[in-house]
């Protein structure tokens, strides 16, 4: 996403690690874990499918667009509201890998800049100028993407009815929701076998990888986007609204989906250090391999991720809102993810320079 701009009880983590009697004071698990397979099932399980997944609900939601334009009435603008909703859950939870070609080709600001430059919005939609979807994707990431489609479809404060929305409106949210689909199109093939196989540069990581001359290089890359997204919640979306008190700098103030976007940016984390996705669990990860030489790090790392998650959806009624009335539960927030980075880029760093060996 592109702007301008401890120790938990046992019943706590429950769901992230086991609390039963340690039988292993030496703090680490006997089972060895093969780097090769931690690489594969990150790509397997999370990578390829998160990327297909974006595709598959973006097809949705370009179809429940066309649906509300040709009957454009409450309850299709509903449906596309809805499925909006539904594509930004897995494309935020892909933040936690934000690297390769989603920044190399620069899908992520096409599809994701944000606050939306409302300015330019309204002053192509008041013009005379043909709409065309060559015309949309010429436009800066500012000015498309998923917030332009936020826009119209939720409209200031998220009251919008179908009757609202003109027909200049309609021909720009017709060709934004075809361009998004293009770049979530593009970006699945960016890693898929059939397509450009970035994937495969992930895998083959210090076996002739053109991207990833070692292993650690690979798994340093990695972390690296962990503690990144960590840093971009915490400082910056959070950040400037919050220390500005303007909702309007929210990442998603139109359909006050903020904090929803912040709390899948951490899901996202959980999901490349667990290798889950939806459901899938992989036969192992980097937390398993953590997990191996060092189990209270893995502990640590999965306690601190849960915090933040937690501390995250006491961000109530909306983020919108939190800024101005429920401060302390933003501050909270702030630190438990601040914790997180610091621990990533801190020590789980220094266990991947001390363990990976290639």
């Amino acid at each position: 996403m592109k702007n301008t701009l401890l120790g938990l009880s046992c019943a706590a983590i429950l769901a992230l690690s086991s609390c039963g009697k340690d039988n292993n004071p030496g703090g680490t698990q006997t089972t060895a874990v093969d780097e090769q397979e931690v690489i594969t099932q990150f790509v397997s399980v999370v990578g390829n499918p998160n990327y297909v997944d974006i595709q598959a609900k973006a097809t949705l939601l370009n179809t429940s667009i066309t649906t509300f334009l040709a009957t454009p009435t409450d309850a299709n603008l509903t449906a596309a509201r809805v499925a909006w909703k539904n594509t930004r859950q897995p494309w935020e939870q892909a933040e936690g890998f934000l690297f390769g070609p989603v920044e190399d080709e620069n899908y992520d600001p096409t599809m994701d800049s944000w606050p939306l430059n409302r300015t330019d919005v309204d002053a192509l939609i008041g013009s005379s100028d043909v709409i065309t979807l060559s015309y949309v994707d010429g436009l800066d990431g500012f000015s498309k993407g998923f917030h332009g489609i936020e826009y119209i479809i939720f409209g200031p404060g998220g009251t919008r009815k179908a009757a609202d929305i003109t027909a200049r409106q309609k021909d720009y949210l017709k060709f934004t929701s075809q361009s998004l689909l293009n770049t979530t199109t593009a970006l699945m093939n960016s890693w898929a076998a059939s397509g450009d196989n970035y994937a495969a540069k992930i895998t083959t990581a210090g076996n002739g990888s053109t991207a990833f001359k070692t292993r650690k290089e690979l798994f340093t890359t990695i972390v690296t986007q962990m503690a990144g997204i960590c840093e971009e919640v915490g400082t910056g979306k959070m950040a400037e609204p919050f220390t500005e008190r303007d909702s309007t700098k929210d990442e998603s103030s139109y359909s006050h989906n903020t904090t929803t976007d912040f709390i899948n940016n951490i899901q996202g984390v959980l999901n490349v250090y667990t290798a889950t996705y939806n459901g899938t669990k992989g036969t192992t990860s980097l937390s398993a391999l953590v997990a191996s030489k060092n189990l209270a790090l893995d502990t640590k790392i999965k306690t601190q991720i849960q915090t933040a998650l937690s501390s995250m959806a006491l961000i109530t009624p909306t983020f919108e809102k939190a800024i101005y009335d429920n401060r302390d539960k933003i501050s909270n927030s702030q630190a438990a993810l601040a914790t997180l980075q610091a621990t990533l880029e801190g020590d789980l760093t220094t266990f991947i320079q001390t363990n990976i060996k290639d």
